[in-house]
């Protein structure tokens, strides 16, 4: 198992985890007591969910405390730009202003679907180097990203090829259009998912040299990007949390490797 994992992490990775599982329970209107997590074999994980007081509901904005305050002014200034490292402060507010903790809870859970959901928060820590303030801003905002504005699990992957099919009989133009876009793109084959790598990563195959510009709508192009990303995500086993993508070079005719994290970010 790599480091920083489920089941591989320091004592210092496993009081972060147990932190952001502290701070994520709160944006989510739950209670809890991280004293009472007992870690198994480097696994952490929270205590029963109970419903929480309106009071705790309130403090979601503050999810950082006073140790943190210097964090927490950044990620609550007006422009959410000052000292905001990672651009993303103004998503978290926006987050938290158009979701309620009901809606963040359920679209964490969808989110995780067939991992541990220790990993889950372990490769936002990972992608912000530990820095819990960092990585519960990055997974509400993510969240928001795959629940409000691409609706990944409760529209692109529920209804998956055949709900784009339906789609592109539809009366109405633009949804005609998207739904022809998402399926010529699948007829041509311009990606595809095939076998795994020697380290046993799952392998995807970009045509490039199929993509013409104009051809696809905007929307049918990123609801298919990431319906293959997502696709990709659920044939990963542990302790593979990576994919390869493979890319065709037009003028070379030759396959470009590049070693691709499954986004958090979708």
């Amino acid at each position: 198992m790599p480091p920083g994992r489920p089941g591989n992490l320091t004592a210092d990775q496993e009081a972060k985890l147990k932190d952001m599982w502290a701070h994520t329970l709160d944006i989510f209107g739950v209670a809890h007591d991280v004293s009472s997590h007992t870690p198994t074999n480097g696994i952490s994980a929270p205590s029963t969910p109970e419903p929480s007081s309106e009071k705790k509901k309130k403090s979601r904005m503050g999810i950082f405390g006073k140790k943190n305050k210097q964090e927490s002014d950044a990620a609550s200034t007006s422009d959410g730009a000052e000292n905001d490292k990672h651009g993303q402060a103004l998503e978290y507010k926006q987050a938290l202003a158009d979701m309620s903790p009901e809606e963040l809870r359920e679209a964490f859970w969808s989110m995780v679907k067939h991992d541990h959901p220790d990993a889950v928060l372990l490769r936002f820590l990972r992608a912000r180097k530990f820095d819990v303030n960092a990585a519960v801003i990055m997974l509400v905002s993510t969240m928001h990203w795959r629940s409000k504005e691409m609706h990944l699990d409760d529209d692109i992957m529920k209804t998956g090829e055949l709900g784009e099919m339906k789609k592109s009989h539809s009366s109405d133009a633009t949804a005609k259009r998207d739904g022809e876009g998402f399926v010529a793109q699948l007829r041509m084959g311009k990606s595809f998912l095939h076998g795994t790598d020697k380290d046993g990563r799952p392998c995807c195959f970009v045509r490039a040299k199929l993509h013409k510009a104009g051809e696809q709508s905007e929307k049918s192009l990123e609801r298919y990007t990431v319906y293959t990303i997502e696709t990709a995500r659920m044939m990963l086993r542990p302790p593979i949390d990576t994919a390869v993508s493979l890319i065709e070079n037009c003028k070379r005719k030759s396959l470009l490797t590049l070693a691709c994290r499954p986004s958090s970010s979708t």
